[in-house]
């Protein structure tokens, strides 16, 4: 698989983020087991970690009804995340077929739909419906990519007629952030997660596996927003996922999203010191 490539206008890349939050052990979950030789093409092995890292790219259609700030202004976005690595709950990332050689990858394609209210200079996104498949990539030959287009979905291009879906996804509760400038932000959602047969050949333990996962991360890069005007905006990021085996407690993953988000911040200031260095 083969992942967009976008120049971000901010010096924390999304990789970048995987990266950072897949060695945090702070930000952990239950344990969960991945059988990799389900995979075509893969060697028999067993990855046990807690959570998996993404990146994400999309397009964020805003439609402004009387100026933003009634919360009543519908929006849309539609993209696709690749899974970076799987991570262990002591921080560091777990040695898996994940993107390597002779290896798989794994994509996701999703829509969300929601209401946006005015946050200062900033926007407040509440999530109304999230839909996602998963879906593995056995040779990594699959390109994805998301346009500017209004109303255009996800193209998936290269070799995807051996892809697979391994998860289904439907929203819970979820909500993002953009904030001042419009030029970055966080998100969070908690997703009820059902395995496909395929799925349950991949994902081995528990079993039954985990009825939810949690999504959180950053936006750092939001280009086109408007608090006036109906817009387009293309949107990249990145962040983890980590199964639940229940509802988290209510301030579980705000609290994740705003710890995603200061670890971002920490990380861009420091490139931005060793930039002036």
């Amino acid at each position: 698989m083969k992942p967009l490539s976008s120049v971000l206008r901010l010096a924390l890349s999304a990789a970048a983020i995987a990266a950072a939050l897949i060695s945090s052990p702070a930000l952990a979950g239950p344990l969960f087991t991945a059988d990799e030789g389900s995979v075509p093409g893969t060697a028999p092995n067993l990855v046990v970690a807690d959570r998996i890292s993404f990146e994400y790219h999309s397009r964020v259609e805003q439609t402004i009804v009387g100026g933003l700030g009634g919360g009543n202004d519908p929006f849309t976005q539609t993209g696709f995340l690749t899974k970076a690595a799987f991570g262990s709950p002591n921080g560091g990332s777990v040695p898996s077929q994940l993107n390597a050689l002779n290896g798989y990858g794994i994509y996701g394609l999703f829509t969300i739909t929601g209401q946006s209210n005015g946050l200062g200079s900033g926007i407040l996104a509440n999530f109304q419906t999230l839909s996602m498949t998963l879906y593995i990539d056995p040779n990594q030959n699959t390109s994805l990519s998301v346009s500017n287009v209004a109303g255009s979905p996800v193209t998936v291009g290269g070799v995807s007629a051996d892809d697979y879906a391994i998860v289904t996804y439907t929203l819970d509760v979820g909500e993002a952030h953009v904030f001042n400038g419009l030029a970055q932000g966080d998100f969070k959602a908690l997703m009820n997660a059902t395995l496909t047969p395929q799925g349950q050949l991949f994902f081995v333990n528990p079993n039954p596996f985990f009825p939810f996962e949690s999504l959180s991360g950053n936006t750092n890069s939001f280009v086109g927003g408007s608090l006036t005007n109906s817009f387009i905006a293309m949107s990249d990021g990145g962040g983890l996922e980590l199964f639940q085996a229940a509802v988290p407690e209510p301030g579980t993953i705000a609290l994740l999203g705003i710890g995603l988000f200061g670890l971002g911040m920490t990380a861009r200031r420091q490139q931005g010191g060793q930039r002036q260095a």
